[in-house]
């Protein structure tokens, strides 16, 4: 009997242990091999890598400096700010940034802490949105700062930046006025706490243990990086804000559930909650849903910034309707 606790208390210990390094000692991939990468992928080419970029930094509230670069568009062209998701770099958004490059918006990404060019040594480890939320806040006002005249801000972020990105968002509100007209999150989980039971599902831990691990994981993550997993929550930040949210998310996404988009959405739409959209990309994986059909995620999200450019603002001027319409038609 004894033998039998002893054996089910090292399984449930060694899985909390597991856990909790996997989640917050993740393997962080240098800004060079990202960049390398995405080009062997076909993600963009060179010849967009050598248009104009311009190093860009500013400081977290935390006390570090983020690292990013960013790329002038248009005279008052919308303005975009883009978010990487976990172990990756500013490169992994360069799909993303690509058809708005195009049609000369302004686009700024950067690094989050601990990842690429961004050292953080006093908060090396992802908070899952929890404190990345606050970085985000000051980049998208680092983004006002570069470009003061722009007629539309959008923030893009992409699963960990997806999550972030959202748990912005009624942080955004708090301004006298809106820093951020739209967010388009794509492959956002629900919560750092759902994300981890779903992981534990994955590869089929059974409940008996994967239940008291997941507890005890949660209680080391309180007491040791001063944060509750179920707080890192993009479901309950998105029900308490009208920001304009497209949710984006490849239907074999084996990583991060598509029925977290999906639940997302629909809670906000069935409460009544802001403009809200969803996007489902057949066929693609985990974060790959531009790439794998790109005339479907990009008519939606062409769809939906519209009726954000009008619904938003209904006494737009109509010579700045115009220009904004030729600009994405280009």
């Amino acid at each position: 009997m004894w033998l039998i606790i002893l054996v089910y208390a090292g399984l449930v210990c060694t899985l909390t242990a597991v856990s909790y390094a996997l989640m917050f000692r993740p393997k962080c991939k240098s800004l060079e091999f990202t960049r390398q990468a995405s080009l062997e992928r076909g993600e963009f080419d060179e010849n967009l890598l050598n248009l104009d970029w311009q190093e860009w930094s500013f400081a977290s509230p935390y006390g570090y400096a983020l690292k990013g670069q960013y790329l002038q568009g248009k005279k008052n062209a919308p303005a975009a700010l883009f978010v990487h998701g976990i172990t990756w770099s500013r490169y992994g958004m360069v799909k993303y940034m690509r058809p708005f490059i195009e049609r000369g918006w302004n686009v700024a990404a950067f690094d989050l802490a601990g990842h690429g060019a961004s050292i953080a040594p006093r908060r090396f480890y992802p908070s899952y949105g929890f404190y990345e939320k606050y970085d985000i806040k000051a980049g998208v006002e680092a983004l006002h700062s570069l470009f003061s005249d722009a007629r539309l801000y959008g923030l893009f972020g992409e699963s960990l930046g997806a999550a972030s990105a959202l748990q912005y968002a009624p942080l955004a509100k708090e301004a006298s006025s809106r820093k951020i007209d739209f967010i388009v999150a794509d492959c956002s989980f629900s919560s750092a706490w759902e994300e981890l039971l779903e992981q534990y599902r994955e590869i089929h831990i059974p409940n008996f243990i994967a239940w008291p691990s997941a507890h005890m994981t949660r209680f080391f993550v309180r007491l040791l990086r001063g944060f509750d997993l179920k707080e890192a929550s993009p479901s309950k930040a998105v029900m308490l804000t009208d920001m304009p949210i497209i949710f984006a998310h490849g239907m074999e996404d084996s990583y991060v559930p598509t029925i977290m988009s999906v639940q997302m959405a629909s809670a906000r739409m069935s409460n009544r909650i802001g403009l809200t959209d969803l996007v489902l990309i057949p066929g693609a994986g985990h974060a790959v849903g531009i790439l794998t059909d790109k005339a479907r995620w990009l008519a939606a999200v062409d769809s939906f910034i519209d009726r954000v450019f009008y619904e938003e603002d209904p006494m737009r001027d109509s010579v700045v309707c115009n220009e904004y319409m030729d600009e994405k038609n280009k």
